[in-house]
This record gives C-alpha cells, sequence and structure tokens, in this order.
C-alpha cells in the first residue's frame, strides 16, 4: 500500500468520521470535502525537506487546499520540527503542520485522536508536512472553535496550533 493510500484510507475512516471528544463533530470536519473536491494532494518522496520547500514556493498555483509531503525517509525529530518551524518563517502565508513516527498524539496529550481501532496498513513508518493557506486555516479554526470543536484539547496544544497561528496571521487570539 502507498502513502497516499494508507492517508486516504486513515481520513476516510478517522478523521471523517464523528469524535465524541470533539463534541461530535470528526477529527477534520473539513477532510472528507476535500479529498472529494481534488483539493488535496499527497506527494510521497525521499527528500521531503526540498519536496515541502518546492510545494510551500508553489502552493498558491496547485489550486489545493492541502498538499501533504511524505517519506519513509524520517529525519531526527528534533531537526523535522525546527525545519517546519523555518517552513512557517520563511512562509508567512502558509501553515506548515509536521507529523513525526517518534512523537504522536500521545505525547502532545491528544490520546481521544487516537481512540478507534484504525491501524495503519503500511509496515515502515513515515513522517508528514501538511501545508495549507494560513488564512483558510484560521478561518476554519474560528468556526470550529465556535461549535467547541477544541473544548478537549489541553491548553497548551489549543495555544500551539490556535492562537499561534491567529498570531502569525496577525489576528487577536481568542480564548479556549
Amino acid at each position: 500500500m502507498s502513502i497516499e493510500a494508507d492517508i486516504r484510507r486513515w481520513s476516510r475512516e478517522v478523521l471523517e468520521v464523528p469524535n465524541k471528544h470533539l463534541n461530535g463533530l470528526p477529527a477534520c470536519p473539513y477532510a472528507k470535502q476535500a479529498w472529494k473536491n481534488d483539493k488535496v494532494m499527497v506527494v510521497e518522496t525521499d527528500y521531503i525537506y526540498a519536496e515541502a520547500i518546492m510545494h510551500c514556493a508553489s502552493f498558491s498555483e496547485l489550486n489545493k487546499d492541502l498538499v501533504i509531503v511524505a517519506s519513509y525517509a524520517t529525519p531526527e525529530s528534533e531537526a523535522f520540527f525546527s525545519f517546519v518551524e523555518t517552513l512557517n518563517t520563511t512562509f508567512p502565508e502558509l501553515y506548515c503542520m509536521e507529523f513525526h513516527p517518534d512523537y504522536g498524539p500521545e505525547d502532545a496529550e491528544l490520546e481521544f485522536l487516537t481512540d478507534n481501532d484504525w491501524e495503519s496498513e503500511v509496515e515502515a513508518p513515515y513522517c508528514m508536512i501538511f501545508i495549507q493557506n494560513l488564512e483558510t486555516v484560521v478561518e476554519a479554526s474560528d468556526k470550529l472553535e465556535a461549535l467547541g470543536y477544541y473544548k478537549s484539547f489541553p491548553d497548551d496544544e489549543y495555544k500551539a496550533l490556535v492562537v499561534k497561528r491567529r498570531e502569525k496571521l496577525g489576528v487577536d487570539s481568542g480564548s479556549n
């Protein structure tokens, strides 16, 4: 199974279904429509840093809501996290978020996101960088916040996600 097929299955079986911990909303309420409308692009590569830079630089031309750059060639976690922070600084109009197999939802106190039976069908671990338009992500998270979506998030994680994105965009940070 390819990484793209694994991610698509994860989206269908985990992200797109109602989650009791998120006020009954799916973990990603926008995923199903984005896949349906061909607004998600998955890039599987051995060169995650180069591909991420290239797709950040060309993001506005891709006509996608989300680009996921994924690789079995997993860098050391701290260097990877630092790289993604650099992407966020270098491309102020974008919001990049990482997934590294050495740092899962339980490490961020988000176990409620793994309260399911899903298991990857890919044998080797892989890392991912999610690339999105910052303004779009902030608007979406503001709508979700109004629906009680973030109530189960620990304060630190809420600030790292929602507040940090608002500050990057230059809007009022609101509250949890």
